[in-house]
């Protein structure tokens, strides 16, 4: 919610989310909605200079919305 009201950059949520998805030495994170969430995290600040409908990332707010939007409808099934 925060990176789609610009409380944060994608620089910062993309930094938070890549200890999760690169490191060895995590905690073990059964929940495959949670590794979903964090992967998509990781990758919200990918450079795309052939997309400059998304200020030259390869996701923009329609991803940003899409993602939020799936988590919620998995978070109601109960996923």
């Amino acid at each position: 919610m925060d990176l789609l009201e610009g409380r944060r950059s994608r620089e910062d949520v993309d930094d938070w989310a890549a200890p999760w998805a690169t490191l060895d030495d995590l905690p073990e994170i059964d929940d495959e909605l949670v590794w979903d969430t964090l992967g998509w995290l990781f990758g919200c600040a990918m450079p795309d200079p052939s997309r400059p409908h998304n200020n030259g990332y390869l996701f923009g707010e329609v991803d940003f919305r899409a993602w939020l939007e799936e988590f919620d409808a998995a978070v109601a099934r109960g996923e």
